[in-house]
């Protein structure tokens, strides 16, 4: 009987049977504007990753899943070409 509590006790506490730690972290710039938004899942990078230009540009625009990223970091935006007669 103690051997069956014990292995439950330690079966629970172990970090592979604890609820998933999700965050949302969030930088600024020193005027108060939005730097960065980063998710995390159990400490490591997981869905949206955004950051901004302090101008409000956005620069970075990633998704992490599963360990890989997709999406553009310094990515610039598309300008039209202008068509020539």
């Amino acid at each position: 009987m103690k051997a069956a509590a014990l292995a439950l006790v330690l079966a629970a506490s172990t970090p592979q049977f604890s609820a998933p730690i999700l965050e949302e972290r969030r930088t600024y710039y020193q005027s108060g504007k939005l730097f960065e938004v980063r998710h995390f899942y159990n400490g490591r990078e997981e869905g949206l990753q955004q950051a901004w230009t302090e101008e409000g540009t956005l620069y970075i625009n990633y998704q992490m899943k599963n360990g890989r990223r997709y999406g553009f970091i310094n990515a610039r935006p598309c300008t039209p070409v202008k068509e020539q007669k």
